[in-house]
């Protein structure tokens, strides 16, 4: 691993405490603090989340609909764009106990891709999207995933 490659583990190691304590309502803090016009798109919501007056409230009602939360991420990629950006991509797996769904929790895996800026903190995201696989890979690995153990050995 890269020393950058490194330094931006670090980064995802403190999103993922945060997101599994539920306290993503912390998330502020791995923001780039002079992010006048941050953009956030989150795959359950329809719509992008751009500016803080929207971003903050959907990490509050988070934290009021979460009971319980994991993510681990991994396959970390990243590419420098200027001196001071830099693009990561990885894939992250999310597990959820929501209110209300107390007997089925959710489960997913998605695409990030940010942008992070290196300040003086180190480096803090401006820029972050998921994308969870389209339907037809989706539906793909739900249908082989329910294909009976032992169909072709018989």
């Amino acid at each position: 691993m890269s020393n950058l490659e490194t330094e931006l583990e670090d980064l995802l190691a403190s999103f993922r405490d945060r997101w599994t304590r539920i306290k993503p309502t912390e998330l502020r803090a791995l923001w780039d603090p002079d992010e006048q016009n941050p953009f956030y798109i989150a795959e359950e919501v329809a719509d992008p989340m751009y500016g803080w007056d929207v971003i903050e409230p959907y990490w509050k009602a988070s934290e009021r609909l979460l009971l319980k939360f994991s993510i681990r991420t991994w396959n970390l990629k990243c590419k420098t764009i200027s001196d001071t950006h830099v693009v990561m991509n990885f894939i992250m797996h999310w597990d959820g106990l929501i209110k209300g769904m107390e007997d089925a929790p959710l489960g997913l895996n998605v695409r990030v891709s940010a942008i992070v800026k290196r300040t003086h903190a180190g480096w803090r995201f401006c820029h972050y999207v998921e994308s969870p696989l389209g339907a037809f890979p989706y539906l793909k690995a739900t249908y082989v995933a329910n294909v009976d153990p032992g169909f072709m050995e018989s």
